[in-house]
């Protein structure tokens, strides 16, 4: 049997895992596999087409090409994170729908032949599934069973020099897996085989003891990610960070979910974060925006407003960052111009108060793109002209 591998996304930043290891699986039993990525076979000779969803708001692009792989084969699949998390939007279309995980496959070195060229880096998973119910996550509805996997090192291209983990909480494992997968690491590494590791979905900053800390010093984790989601984090993710720039770790990044329960108030707080840290650890923390959607509503635009946000607010503050930072991140790394607080202030304010009245500004826009020409020219040696005074009160 032949078969047509779909990958859906619109934008492919990474190889797509699974599918990956959905043709070694079915090559294993005979049958011939083919990779497409966005696209449907232009010929006839498929007898199947077994198509991967991820992110679902792409779920309407990859609804379509399951409809036009149905035109050119037998019989369509589809799974994957949003086939599961919605899988009425394909069966009301007749398409069968696979929900979570694959088994046969999970356990099944990948075959990167399907690719082509070999990728520089590796993907793999130490783990499924999370510990926790976060009410904003669809992790415990797509992987609600906390897995270890022991042989995650099957995944690994031979002369890939990066591993690129997805683990959705690594530092949950018992101490037991934890210190074995630890002991690969560390192998990988002396034997040169690995210069970086990032753990991409995150690292659960409360699980991070002095001990763990210890045991990660010398690995290549570049950056170190975190994420600062709520204020029931608060303390947990400034201890965490500085136990390991303590360590000789100098690059983090974080996620920092907003418009969901949060108010600017104590968003502007945990974002602030980064640049105090930064300058007193003499270390870059980079923080990501991560602005809440909600993930099953397809059918509506993205124009979510939280609860404590108002449409203004929430266009206001990605104005600020369009003219902060071209990659959408906060990074106040400091330098000759500005240390990092100082940095961080002079585009988000100096204090809560001020970011809100910020996101108040009639013409934000205009401002920040002034404050960026200004930053700019200072950088130049020229002068730039004062940035507009902003008003007591702003309704």
């Amino acid at each position: 049997m032949r078969i047509a591998l779909i990958d859906t996304r619109p934008k492919l930043k990474t190889y797509s895992l699974p599918l990956l290891k959905i043709g070694a699986w079915r090559k294993s039993i005979g049958d011939e596999c083919v990779l497409f990525s966005n696209k449907v076979p232009e010929e006839n000779g498929f007898d199947e087409a077994w198509v991967t969803t991820c992110f679902t708001f792409n779920i309407k692009n990859a609804l379509n090409l399951a409809v036009r792989a149905g035109k050119k084969v037998k019989k369509v699949k589809i799974g994957g994170i949003a086939a599961t998390l919605i899988p009425e939007y394909f069966e009301n279309m007749g398409l069968e729908v696979h929900r979570g995980l694959l088994h046969e496959a999970e356990n099944i070195a990948p075959d990167y032949s399907l690719l082509g060229e070999v990728p520089s880096y590796s993907i793999s998973h130490t783990s499924r599934g999370c510990l926790r119910s976060c009410k904003f996550c669809m992790v415990p509805k797509l992987e609600p069973e906390f897995i270890n996997r022991k042989n995650w090192e099957i995944d690994l291209i031979p002369g890939a020099k990066s591993i690129l983990f997805y683990d959705n909480n690594w530092l949950a494992k018992d101490h037991d897996d934890f210190k074995d997968d630890i002991k690969k690491l560390h192998k990988l590494v002396n034997a040169k085989k690995i210069t970086k590791i990032d753990f991409n979905q995150g690292l659960d900053c409360r699980l991070l003891t002095q001990e763990k800390a210890e045991l990660l010093k010398g690995l290549p984790i570049d950056p170190v990610r975190f994420a600062f989601d709520n204020m029931g984090e608060d303390g947990h993710f400034q201890k965490a960070v500085k136990a390991l720039a303590s360590l000789g770790f100098q690059r983090f990044s974080y996620y920092a979910l907003y418009n969901f329960l949060d108010t600017p108030q104590d968003f502007y707080y945990r974002i602030k974060q980064g640049a105090l840290l930064s300058q007193e650890k003499k270390v870059e923390v980079e923080v990501f925006p991560m602005r809440y959607q909600p993930i099953l509503e397809v059918d509506r635009n993205r124009n979510y407003v939280g609860k404590y946000w108002t449409p203004k607010k929430r266009a206001a503050f990605l104005s600020i960052i369009a003219s902060h930072s071209c990659s959408g991140q906060i990074s106040a790394r400091g330098g000759s111009l500005m240390e990092p607080v100082e940095e961080f202030e002079y585009w988000f304010g100096k204090n809560d108060e001020e970011f809100n009245r910020l996101l108040s500004y009639p013409d934000i826009r205009k401002l920040s793109q002034r404050k960026r020409e200004k930053l700019r020219l200072k950088r130049h040696g020229k002068a730039g002209g004062s940035i507009p005074t902003l008003p007591l009160q702003v309704s």
